[in-house]
């Protein structure tokens, strides 16, 4: 899955030519370490970085003071720290807060896929372009204050809203849209302030800007990401806010950065959902065993103390919005901890107290007509579904965002599971019972998912193609490495990935933007549909079905080429599974 650049021959010194002269070990810049190409070290910008349009990204980590990258990543592990605190309380003293990002983020342009874990990551290495998709070179850009308290003109701010509305369900959105709108259309503007944040507005008006139409609204788009980064840095200490308020902000703002491709920056902002979501214990939402409070390290016997002590809610549209809340930042971060190679935050053994308890969510317009009755509680939610149990849904039916959750789950169980093996296994059978315990989940959990054409809806449609999509990734997943492997070779992988184009095509997508999980997902699809296309007379489809399958392939790699518009992640996806096919 990488990437190899050659760099031309010419003058060795001068950092605009070409160049073959190769820095010394430990003196290339970080831009091209990260994307493992030639770098010939030249000050202040690089010649590989020069000829790649890349020079914004060029930077050495030997200088007086850290390097931007290096300042993200540091304030990354700030936020993991806190969270390990908050995950085990008993065995860590504090040592961090929960806003690192006091004195601002760095932009970081575009930081590899791989994020240097123990893991795989399953995104292209490839580079990402410098210049958003459909954005004028050279356009004047309408003035509007970087300010983010400075309320931007009404007529923009009902285009941008108008633009968003639309893919907020892609977009992770999980606050009460009625709630919310009524609040937008506030007249007066301190009376907006006083229940939308800054931060959750500027959210909002970013990718109203990257998502519209016009070209007019997304010159506004690079101010707008300055403006919600800003206020994002400072919104922890404006007590008035919601958290919850902050927390729909963060997601918003981490869903951007890893549709554009900017994974590092897209980690920093999920990691702060998390931390926000575990010191508000939103993981303990109607637990039938906890009691709401921790011990924190240090405190003398007794005493009983949390970060957050959010108050009841006030209905259950309130309570719908918590947990939603939670179960969105649980989704997002098991899914991008899978396609990043990296660890999900959402691993608590059951013995350490960090387990989910949260029920699964309803839909909203369940919350609406009253919530669960009051004598519903939750205990070890997601380890009872894990593990094989069978809890029926407390209001008849699950919601999308239960259904979106739960195959995330299986995904990345998954790819762990899958990750154990190897020829040497010490103990196969153990595995493989594990593998035929999970894999019989996995098979029970698709045959439970309602069909898409029967979703009515073009936005339930939407949300349900995605869940039906992790979980055929997920059988696809679970043989990733062993393939070839003999008697584990059982064709279900193709099975899947067969069943996942079919999805696709019962699926009528009208809109011009999808959830980018599914630029990892239908990358997984396509290699294994053209593996068997293309694959030997032994090994390989014959005659018709090859042919049906080039054409699933096909379809695939046309639903990546349409919407890589507006997501330059799934533009990355396709050239990549495309140099594959090519190669």
């Amino acid at each position: 899955m990488s990437s190899t650049a050659h760099a031309s021959s010419g003058s060795g010194d001068h950092p605009t030519g070409g160049s073959s002269k190769r820095a010394p070990r430990g003196a290339a810049c970080l831009n091209c370490r990260r994307r493992k190409m030639r770098c010939d070290g030249a000050r202040p910008i690089c010649g590989q970085c020069i000829r790649t349009n890349r020079e914004v990204d060029c930077e050495y980590t030997d200088g007086p003071g850290p390097s931007p990258t290096q300042v993200l990543e540091d304030q990354i592990a700030r936020l993991e720290s806190r969270i390990r605190e908050l995950e085990h309380p008993e065995l860590v003293m504090p040592s961090v807060t929960l806003n690192p990002a006091a004195a601002g983020v760095a932009r970081i342009q575009s930081p590899s896929g791989s994020l240097g874990s123990s893991g795989r990551s399953l995104l292209s290495r490839a580079a990402m372009p410098d210049v958003l998709p459909g954005a004028a070179l050279g356009a004047p850009v309408p003035p509007l204050s970087q300010d983010p308290l400075v309320e931007p003109p009404h007529d923009l701010v009902r285009n941008l809203v108008n633009a968003f509305l639309p893919h907020s369900a892609s977009l992770s959105f999980f606050l009460h849209g009625p709630r919310f709108m009524q609040a937008m259309q506030q007249p007066n503007i301190d009376n907006r302030r006083a229940q939308l944040s800054p931060a959750l507005l500027n959210a909002v008006y970013l990718w109203g800007a990257h998502l519209s139409n016009s070209n007019a609204l997304r010159a506004y788009e690079a101010t707008f990401e300055v403006r919600v980064t800003t206020a994002l840095s400072s919104a922890l200490r404006e007590s008035q806010y919601s958290v919850i308020n902050l927390i729909q902000a963060e997601v918003l703002v981490a869903n951007y950065f890893f549709a554009m491709s900017r994974f590092l920056e897209g980690r920093y902002h999920c990691s702060a959902a998390v931390a926000l979501a575990l010191s508000c214990r939103l993981h303990k939402i109607r637990s039938a065993t906890d009691q709401g409070f921790d011990r924190v390290p240090g405190a003398r016997q007794g005493e009983q103390v949390r970060e957050y002590d959010l108050p009841p809610p006030r209905d259950a549209v309130e309570e719908g919005e918590r947990m939603r809340c939670f179960w969105s930042i649980y989704t997002i971060d098991k899914s991008w901890a899978v396609a990043m190679g990296s660890t999900s935050h959402f691993n608590g053994a059951v013995q350490s107290g960090f387990h989910v308890d949260t029920p699964w969510p309803l839909e909203m317009e369940q919350y609406e007509a009253g919530g669960f009755p009051p004598d519903v509680r939750g205990a070890l939610t997601v380890w009872n579904f894990i593990n094989g149990g069978s809890i029926p849904a407390v209001m008849g039916r699950e919601s999308q965002l239960t259904l979106r959750a739960k195959s995330a789950t299986l995904f990345e169980k998954a790819t762990i599971l899958a990750a154990e093996w190897s020829p040497a296994h010490t103990n196969p059978n153990e595995f493989y019972g594990r593998f035929l315990l999970l894999d019989g989940i996995i098979d029970r959990f698709v045959a439970s998912l309602p069909p898409i054409e029967r979703a009515g809806d073009p936005e339930i449609a939407l949300t349900s193609l995605v869940a039906h999509t992790f979980a055929r990734a997920a059988t696809i997943q679970l043989r990733s490495n062993f393939r070839d492997q003999g008697g584990m070779n059982d064709g279900k992988d193709l099975l899947a990935a067969q069943a996942a184009a079919v999805a696709l095509e019962r699926c009528n997508i009208t809109t011009h933007f999808v959830d980018p999980i599914l630029s990892i997902l239908w990358t997984a699809v396509a290699r294994v549909l053209i593996a068997s296309a293309t694959a030997g007379p032994s090994g390989g489809a014959r005659g018709p079905q090859r042919d049906v399958l080039r054409a699933m392939f096909d379809r695939v790699l046309a639903a990546m080429n349409r919407f890589r518009e507006t997501s330059p992640l799934m533009g990355l996806q396709l050239a990549e599974v495309r140099r594959g096919v090519a190669g």
